[in-house]
């Protein structure tokens, strides 16, 4: 049996955290080799920052409008559950209608407001 030193365990917790994954480049080359004739869409992404799952989950709804339907096994970030939340409030939305917007399901959206501990009233 094979044991790892605290030291290479720490050191590998490092270099992952270092890495990062460039979606700008993975949009890019999504519109090169798929949607050629979605050209105008690259400037979009180009300039576009790219801060955390809502980000991308907006520019993927951009790109393959809504042919990308299986949502299984996703997982989201805290501040992309706030968005979503906040979004909901603002626009008055039920969780069904929520749901429907970003692909969930109303469960997933109830289940966020619980644990988050968002409310039904209105954004002051």
């Amino acid at each position: 049996m094979v044991f790892l030193k605290p030291l290479c365990i720490t050191g590998l917790k490092n270099i992952i955290n270092k890495m990062s994954i460039n979606y700008k480049r993975i949009f890019q080359d999504i519109l090169d080799l798929k949607f050629p004739e979605k050209k105008e869409l690259l400037a979009i992404v180009l300039e576009k920052e790219i801060n955390d799952f809502y980000d991308v989950l907006s520019l993927n709804k951009m790109i393959f409008g809504d042919e990308n339907k299986v949502n299984k096994h996703k997982s989201y970030d805290p501040s992309t559950i706030t968005k979503v939340l906040k979004y909901q409030q603002e626009n008055k939305l039920s969780n069904i209608e929520t749901a429907q917007k970003f692909n969930l399901s109303r469960n997933t959206v109830s289940a966020w407001k619980k644990r988050v501990g968002f409310n039904n009233t209105a954004v002051a």
